[in-house]
Formats: structure tokens, sequence, C-alpha cells
């Protein structure tokens, strides 16, 4: 006979399986503090690694650990990507984590930052248990919506609002069989959506995140032919960052007329732990398997 366990901390203590490919799983162990159902079930967890993790139907979307790679290479890319003043409107499609809002707002020349998130429950739990995803202080130009991001974009649209820079920062969309969707962000991926987005944004940039190729070959596919598709092959650009938690590199699509993304264009760039000027460079180095997608899927 043992003693019992001690308690090791607030929550359920559990094993999750993430799975990627055919008998292929990331797994977790740690501490179930918080879990919801409803439209996509939320749990988050407390790892002695990770930090603190959120997932959504079952699929890691960041760690304490690590989560200001992505959101820096969400963010800093297409913002460096133009002069000074050039951007001042951007839309969050999703993003109610506020992350992306989070390094937006490091630039003081970026007038108005619009989230529009489906899940109020998301914005509620990262308050609560990730604070330091939040900007450092309240600021005045940033706007918290909870709606369906298409439906903003068409009325935005309707009004004639014109945007600068669009962030689509969602989870991935379903691969599931036809007709079984369920991915709340599924509709932000589709060429109905960018359609209305070139209107909202004429000249802007376009950036969406467009998972780990590595693991998920169709999403990056998907992705890149509908950015051809509405806004033509030569303003679409695919850079790349390596996120730890992720599994590898990490997919990004960037819709940029006019000047090349490839080189930025500010001569200084904000407090950041992961991005810089080489780092940006760098990220349009993609490896020749990707390329051979890319090229198979515009050919």
């Amino acid at each position: 006979m043992e003693d019992s366990l001690p308690t090791e901390g607030k929550g359920i203590r559990l094993i999750l399986g993430e799975p990627v490919q055919r008998d292929f799983f990331y797994v977790y162990h740690g501490n179930i503090i918080y879990s919801e159902g409803g439209p996509q079930t939320l749990y988050i967890m407390d790892h002695v690694f990770w930090g603190r993790i959120l997932f959504l139907n079952g699929t890691l979307q960041f760690t304490t650990r690590d989560e200001f790679i992505y959101h820096e290479a969400l963010v800093h890319v297409p913002v460096q990507s133009r002069p000074e003043g050039e951007i001042k409107k951007v839309l969050i499609c999703g993003g109610g984590d506020f992350g992306a809002a989070r390094e937006l707002l490091k630039y003081p020349d970026i007038e108005e930052v619009i989230i529009a998130d489906i899940d109020p429950r998301v914005p509620k739990v990262i308050k609560e248990y990730f604070p330091e995803l939040l900007p450092p202080e309240e600021d005045p130009r940033l706007k918290l919506f909870i709606t369906d991001a298409c439906k903003l974009v068409e009325e935005l649209v309707e009004k004639g609002e014109v945007f600068d820079l669009v962030i689509i920062d969602s989870t991935d969309p379903d691969v599931a069989p036809e007709g079984n969707t369920i991915e709340l962000s599924h509709g932000l991926f589709s060429t109905a959506f960018h359609r209305l987005l070139k209107r909202l944004a004429p000249k802007g940039l376009i950036v969406q995140q467009a998972a780990t190729p590595f693991t998920m070959k169709n999403v990056l596919e998907w992705t890149y032919r509908t950015f051809v598709e509405v806004y033509g092959r030569e303003e679409v650009y695919c850079y790349r960052a390596d996120i730890p938690s992720f599994g590898g590199d990490n997919a990004y699509i960037l819709r940029a007329p006019g000047i090349s993304p490839l080189e930025p264009q500010r001569k200084d760039f904000p407090n950041t732990k992961y991005y810089d000027h080489q780092v940006h460079r760098a990220s349009f180095a993609l490896p020749k398997f990707w390329l051979e997608v890319l090229e198979k899927d515009v050919s």
C-alpha cells in the first residue's frame, strides 16, 4: 500500500492528445484549469514546460512560452513592409486573444485597430488567464467587436470603409468531409470572403496564417490558391516562422500590392523578442518542397 499522490495544483491533471497525422499525436500532460463546450470547445492547461496553453476544438492555439513568435511574425512582417505613416487602419479577423493587437499597438502611427472575433469567451478567458497577451495599458485606438468577421466586413464595405491592413488570425479551416463544418473560422478562407476584403482594402496588405505545411499541406495549398485567384499571383507572397509548439514552420500568406515586402521599409522596429530586419528577410526564404507545392498549385 502507498499514500495517495499529493495535490499538485488547480484543475484536473490529465493527458491530452492532439491528432496531427495518422497515428501521430502531440501529447500534453498538465492541469486543465478551465474547460467549456459550446460552438467551439475551449480548454486551458497549465504545463510545466509550455506554461499556459489554450486549446480550441482540441487543437493547440498558442502557449505562453512561444506565442510571441507567432504574433510577431504575423504582425511585424506586413507592417514593416510599408513606410511609416502608410498603415493607419487595421482590421483583425479573429484575434480575440489580443496578441496581434498587442503588437500592432506598439506602432504610434497606427490610428485604429479593430478586432472582430465570433466567440465572446475567448477575450474573456484571455483577460483572466493570459494577461501577458493584452496590450500593456488601455488604448483608445483598440476596438473589440464580438461578431462574425464575415458579416462585419460586409457592413464595412457597404459603408465605404477602407483599411490599410487586414490580418486574419484564426483557427485553421475545416478539413473535414463536405457538410461536416466544425471550425467557426471556415468562411475566412473562402474566395467570397477575400473578394470582400479586396474591396475593403483595395490597396492594402492582407495576411492570413496558413497552418504548418509539413503536416497540413492542403491548408497551405487552399489558402495560397485563394489568394492567387482573388489578388493575382504578382501580389501574393508566402513567408514562414518556426513555432516550436506547432511542431515546425508555420506558413503565412501575404497580399502586398505595389512595393515588394521582401525588404523592410521602416528604419526601426518596436521592442520585440523574435522579429528584426534580418528575420524579416529570412522569413521569405522557403524550402524547395514548399515551393514545389506553391508552384504546382498555380501552374
